[in-house]
């Protein structure tokens, strides 16, 4: 009992050991550089399609919601941890006090699952518009997808509340060295004093519930339009109907083929820190990254969008 009344609050701060390997001075001046360079491309572009859909009364729908969504999201996760991260790598001062740690972790957490909900929710809105096309504009209303977006949210923050509740619980004594670059759940909670293995086979399988949650209605939602496209028979029209779809199958991929490494390098024994950690990184920032340009590209509304506000503004400045 005495290891378990020695509670987190012991500790006064927690260090990031950062990426295994990469930590003579070269190294991290070439991450430093590299990931400023993908953090300050990743805000604008983001920010850059907020304010597209925004200003564009066009893309007024729940589909564009969604992405404007998305994107908000896309901001917010690589700011959690990447400016933290590059503190770290300049300054080489890799020490986080214990509540700033644990909000970092909280958010981190919050946001990523609200992102993979409302991957969800753009699949059930794609399973609306070409599966039941006369219904869409009743069943899919402004209202409704606010509320898809508020419930994503409001998941998320609950999911990532439940996550701090456990961290504030588990003993820890003098280990305060997070072999990860941020504040990562799973890296805290191996530096507990107790045994805790129940605890964390606990948390790996409502891990994957979650994914499996997030992770079976797009692929239901998929399969029924992959049926209903191949029943078209005109060739322009199923061109159309995938066209529509692609982006967003595209993101979904980037998005958890990166989460699912990660996942899976925690039940590896004996997996490479340095992997893992770079894997981690890159799920980190990549979907956010990568996520504006596919919309952009495979989304011909967007583009004219995007090309309509540039004249705009062009004449403007005559």
């Amino acid at each position: 009992m005495d290891k378990w009344n020695h509670s987190a609050t012991s500790l006064t701060h927690f260090v990031i050991a950062g990426i295994p390997g990469l930590q003579d001075t070269t190294s991290r001046a070439t991450l430093f550089v590299f990931f400023l360079v993908m953090y300050i491309i990743t805000v604008a572009e983001n920010f850059v399609f907020i304010i597209v859909i925004k200003s564009d009364h066009a893309l007024y729908s729940p589909m564009y919601l969604f992405i404007c969504n998305l994107a908000f999201l896309d901001v917010l996760i690589p700011s959690v941890t990447i400016p933290q991260m590059l503190h770290y790598l300049i300054t080489e001062d890799g020490s986080i006090a214990f509540i700033p740690c644990i909000a970092q972790m909280a958010l981190y957490l919050a946001f990523l699952l609200a992102e993979g909900f409302t991957l969800v929710v753009m699949s059930y809105d794609r399973y609306q518009a070409i599966c039941n096309p006369l219904h869409y504009n009743s069943v899919m209303t402004i209202k409704h997808a606010f509320m898809l977006c508020a419930l994503c949210w409001t998941i998320g923050s609950t999911y990532a509340a439940c996550y701090v509740y456990t961290v504030l619980r588990i003993p820890f004594c003098e280990l305060n060295r997070i072999e990860y670059f941020c504040c990562d759940y799973m890296a805290i909670a191996l530096l507990a004093c107790a045994d805790i293995s129940s605890q964390y086979r606990l948390d790996k399988i409502v891990a994957l519930i979650f994914v499996g949650i997030q992770v079976f209605p797009v692929l239901f939602s998929y399969g029924k339009i992959i049926v209903a496209v191949l029943r078209i028979t005109s060739a322009e029209g199923r061109k159309k109907a995938f066209s529509t779809c692609a982006s967003h199958l595209l993101v979904i991929g980037v998005f958890y083929v990166a989460l699912a490494f990660v996942l899976i390098s925690y039940s590896v024994t004996g997996f490479s820190e340095q992997v893992r950690t770079s894997a981690a990184i890159v799920q980190n920032v990549m979907p956010s990254f990568v996520n504006p340009i596919i919309y952009c590209a495979k989304t011909k509304e967007i583009r004219a969008s995007i090309i309509k506000i540039t004249k705009r503004y062009k004449l403007r400045s005559l």
